[in-house]
């Protein structure tokens, strides 16, 4: 992710970002549509869609205020770690500040887009954690600060023991409320499907043969097992602020259980996206801090895990992403949750697919401009108008003086190439531009997008 700040004081630059967009190319996906193979038409927006947008979340959500202002019960998000790696498809080598200026334009939308009784979630490990819960102290108040969860991500590996210190094996969770004397919170608590087993598969089946050695029958012997299995344990048990770090919690990574059939790279035949959470995980967050009905928001979704589950838990939700693979992996997931997948939470929470969902994504400039065949100044001039013109198509400070010396031949190459990489986010005020050809419906969906 490349990001462009404004010059500092350029309040014209900072409008221009942050000023509500346009989106286009609306889709509806229910069953009737994927056993159709196409999707429905979208001739009005009502309150119980849910929506997946690709584009850029910081644009989305300037989009969304209008909207949704006051009315999210939960925002998760996992955002890109800071990690210095470059093994994510998002931008993860930002310098600390950049990473904490990229992150609090998000929040302060967060925290607008959030209900009094609702709650954030954030994601993170150990690069950013202690800033980022600086940050958000100051975004959400200390006073909203509700717990520092530590996920034990599973059990080690090889490959992670080799390391000549204490083993990392854990993320952290920030959670916050919007405010603290109205929070909603399901107090969570964990039963014996949640338990991690007292002994693994291997383990019961040699305690078994140890028992028939002695003298046991083979059914009492398993008898014997399913008993040291259970006996001893509660009923129940609360949720801790350590999660899957005692025999009561078993909410291992997708790292951990790669066999899991949810992982998308085995879900969709597709490559893996790192840092797909699992959805017992969300499950676990989704059910304590909202209720059915109740709106979710995750505005890095990634491979979709928080739309998905809180699809299947009854909660309306927006998901936002950014990445190409918007439609070939997050899309393309939900169509499989809407069928009625049985990966994941599905089996336990009798999940038999249905409800419906609309995709749609930033409108762009571009779509028009590159097809453009006028005359080149005049395209040049409305370019400039827009105003998103930063790159040249090698990546350098794109220079209009420099543009305009060039020999008349070069002019209108140097510009296709410049504009096909700089995306061009369209504002609200061009709905009725002609150059754009929106739809009526179009049209209607965006205004009811920014009626209050």
């Amino acid at each position: 992710m490349h990001i462009h700040h404004a010059p500092e004081g350029s309040a014209r630059e900072i409008q221009r970002l942050l000023c509500p967009k346009l989106l286009t190319g609306f889709e509806r996906w229910d069953q009737a549509a994927l056993a159709d193979g196409s999707a429905g038409e979208v001739e009005s927006l009502s309150d119980s869609d849910n929506l997946l947008i690709h584009g850029e979340n910081l644009q989305v959500l300037a989009t969304l205020r209008a909207r949704y202002a006051g009315k999210v019960s939960l925002i998760y998000i996992d955002p890109p770690y800071n990690t210095a790696s470059g093994g994510f498809a998002y931008n993860d080598r930002f310098s600390r500040a950049d990473w904490l200026s990229f992150m609090r334009a998000r929040l302060l939308f967060a925290r607008e887009l959030l209900a009094s009784d609702g709650s954030i979630y954030v994601n993170i490990d150990f690069n950013e954690a202690h800033y980022l819960k600086v940050l958000m102290d100051e975004v959400f108040g200390p006073s909203n600060f509700q717990r520092e969860i530590i996920w034990r991500i599973g059990w080690l590996s090889g490959f992670k023991t080799r390391a000549s210190n204490y083993i990392r094996n854990h993320d952290t969770v920030l959670f916050y409320s919007r405010d603290a004397a109205k929070m909603k919170f399901n107090k969570a608590y964990l039963g014996p499907d949640d338990f991690a087993p007292r002994f693994k598969p291997a383990e019961a089946a040699e305690l078994t043969a140890m028992l028939e050695g002695q003298g046991l029958s083979r059914a009492e012997a398993r008898k014997f097992m399913k008993a040291a299995q259970a006996i001893g344990l509660p009923k129940r048990y609360p949720v801790e602020d350590v999660w899957n770090a005692s025999n009561y919690d078993r909410l291992n990574s997708i790292a951990i259980t790669s066999f899991a059939g949810e992982s998308v790279s085995k879900l969709l035949g597709t490559g893996e996206v790192k840092g797909q959470k699992s959805e017992a995980l969300l499950k676990r967050i989704i059910e304590a801090s909202s209720d059915p009905g109740d709106i979710v928001l995750d505005f890095f979704a990634g491979s979709g895990t928080t739309c998905a589950v809180a699809h299947k838990l009854g909660r309306r939700w927006i998901g936002v992403e950014q990445m190409d693979y918007a439609r070939d992996v997050t899309l393309a997931r939900m169509k499989k949750v809407v069928a009625g997948d049985s990966v994941g939470i599905s089996r336990r929470t009798g999940w038999k697919g249905g409800g419906s969902f609309v995709f749609c994504q930033l409108a762009d400039w571009r779509d028009a401009l590159l097809t453009d065949g006028g005359d080149v100044d005049a395209l040049a001039r409305m370019v400039r108008g827009i105003g998103f013109m930063h790159r040249d198509a090698n990546g350098a400070e794109w220079d209009w003086n420099a543009f305009a010396a060039l020999p008349d031949a070069e002019r209108r190459a140097a510009l296709m190439a410049a504009i096909a990489v700089n995306p061009m986010p369209v504002a609200v005020r061009h709905a009725e531009d002609a150059v754009l050809g929106f739809s009526e419906a179009e049209r209607m969906n965006n205004v009811s997008l920014q009626a209050d």
